[in-house]
């Protein structure tokens, strides 16, 4: 059953309320780091997953990102969005120097503060620290909107997903790239590390339900998961990273090579989605 439409506005003013205190974190730390301001079990887990993430090289780690630029195309006519932009993605460049116009937003003005500083010189370009859910960000008419990382940080998807469509222009396309938990043993760790998790307010990796959400909703152009076979590495490396090192690249790079990226999307730790309205033909 859709959900009515003061149920959508209650899950969006609430998920702004949330954001407001993700906002304070976000100006004072990283997604990333370890922290003061973090629990026991949330730095724990900060220095595991990098351990973990070490087991990949950059040159291997790369390969996705690729394919981004591919699903991006030429931007030169195209107005971007970079949607909760933190500091920087491994593509934040590449949109901010080859976009006809560029803006980024993020809750903290800590981090889009960053942005601004690298990239504030070039033209067409804006920095924006606010709320993408909120009607004080009057922004739409986007081409591309690339979400790295971000949309899982909102519990309720309808509404996100509603504004989304809000802000696309017609025959534009949205890029995410996401944690997911559709597989079974990642949906367990999580749900024993949730009552733990400094930051469980704004974290909800994706599980089935989400996933079957958006492909409802958009037409998918494309999808790849990320760290198929490659997350047993990731186990490896969380004992002792030099396991992990001896088969990462290698199976990362066979997740593509061999078409798991797309077979066992579900199964994969990270997803990533090349999405369009439904009917639409994509971007010239």
């Amino acid at each position: 059953m859709k959900p009515s439409a003061n149920s959508n506005a209650s899950q969006r003013v609430a998920m702004e309320t949330v954001n407001e205190r993700q906002r304070a974190y976000y100006d004072q730390t990283n997604g990333g780091s370890v922290s003061a301001l973090n629990g026991v079990a949330t730095n724990l887990w900060r220095v595991l997953r990098q351990r973990a993430a070490a087991t990949i090289s950059e040159e291997a780690r790369a390969i996705p990102y690729d394919i981004h630029r591919k699903w991006l195309g030429d931007l030169s006519n195209k107005t971007v969005l970079d949607l909760g932009c933190g500091t920087g993605t491994a593509l934040t460049e590449h949109l901010a120097t080859t976009a006809g116009t560029y803006h980024a937003i993020d809750l903290s003005e800590a981090q889009v503060g960053v942005l601004r500083e690298r990239f504030g010189h070039l033209p067409n370009t804006a920095f924006i620290a606010g709320d993408f859910l909120s009607h004080t960000f009057p922004e739409g008419g986007y081409d591309v909107i690339y979400a790295h990382s971000v949309l899982h940080h909102f519990r309720y998807m309808t509404p996100l997903l509603d504004r989304l469509e809000e802000v696309l222009a017609p025959g534009g396309r949205i890029i995410t790239f996401d944690p997911a938990q559709a597989w079974a043993p990642a949906r367990g760790f999580r749900a024993l590390f949730r009552p733990f998790q400094t930051d469980a307010e704004w974290e909800f990796p994706f599980g089935h339900a989400e996933l079957d959400l958006i492909e409802g909703r958009f037409d998918v152009s494309d999808r790849i998961g990320v760290y198929g076979q490659a997350k047993w590495a990731w186990v490896l490396g969380m004992i002792r990273p030099a396991w992990g090192k001896k088969f990462g690249d290698r199976w990362f790079r066979q997740d593509f090579e061999r078409g798991y990226v797309r077979t066992q999307f579900r199964k994969c730790l990270v997803v990533s989605y090349l999405l369009q309205r439904r009917g639409e033909e994509g971007m010239a």
